[in-house]
């Protein structure tokens, strides 16, 4: 389940990616790499959160 949540979060970081290479304007460019940043961060932490929770079952 967590692997889904951290691909989703990669899909939706991947789409502000692309908003932000065909932005017209800097603001709204800045804004879509901002997101995809933070969703990266978050598939991230996803990721490592169900390693530790992993772990601590075996």
């Amino acid at each position: 389940m967590a692997m889904s949540q951290a691909k989703a979060l990669q899909e939706k970081a991947e789409m502000f990616e692309r908003r932000a290479e065909s932005a017209a304007d800097p603001i709204s460019r800045q804004h879509y790499k901002e997101m995809a940043a933070h969703y990266r961060r978050l598939a991230t932490e996803h990721l490592e959160i169900s390693r530790d929770e992993a772990a601590r079952q075996a």
